[in-house]
């Protein structure tokens, strides 16, 4: 087994660990979603850990008062594979979405919601405003687009395909902006001399 297989492997496992304790817990949001918030996160602020993770999850509604220390526990790693992934020069970052052996309605729902939790999490990480590069501009609006995506999906090879191609623009998207750092750069106020009305 590679070892882009065994990442795999890894975080379908983690999905599936995840997706356990949270039904256990009646905790609404689903896995994909929390992670989403998690790699908006590490995007924005790489050096932040679990505990700032379950304060965004606050924030997005998520009661985190159910949380055991088993679950936190599976979230501690989560946090590390994910944070590992996200800094590897060999592209092994996945998102934490089910196995493709789940109806591919679940796996479009998935990514939606993915979508919509890496928005959260990369406007939530920081209270310092940043100067957004055009490609984040660009990376951000398709995922919003992305989170509207249609859980209705009928089961055929182009929505298959179709879907594999969102999910590695969405995947390829987020290691490109962490890797080149374009998440960082922070807003600098204009000085009162610059400001010109329009």
């Amino acid at each position: 087994m590679t070892n882009h297989e065994q990442q795999d492997n890894d975080f379908d496992q983690l999905f599936e660990d995840l997706a356990d304790v949270f039904l256990e817990l009646k905790i609404q949001q689903e896995p994909s979603e929390v992670h989403g918030v998690l790699v908006g996160m590490l995007v924005r602020t790489p050096e932040k850990g679990v505990e700032e993770w379950i304060a965004l999850l606050e924030l997005i509604d998520m009661d985190t008062s159910v949380l055991t220390d088993r679950v936190k526990g599976i979230m501690q790693d989560v946090h590390l594979k994910t944070r590992d992934a996200l800094a590897s020069d060999e592209y092994e970052f996945q998102l934490l979405m089910p196995a493709d052996d789940y109806d591919l309605g679940e796996r479009a729902n998935a990514l939606a919601v993915w979508s919509s939790g890496f928005i959260s999490g990369f406007g939530l990480a920081s209270e310092h405003k940043v100067e957004l590069d055009t490609e984040l501009v660009e990376l951000l609006n398709h995922l919003h687009s992305i989170s509207q995506l249609d859980d209705q999906l009928g089961e055929s090879e182009e929505n298959e395909k179709d879907l594999y191609e969102l999910y590695e623009y969405v995947r390829l998207g987020v290691l490109m902006l962490r890797q080149a750092g374009l998440e960082v750069k922070e807003a600098k106020p204009v000085p009162a001399e610059k400001k010109t009305l329009h």
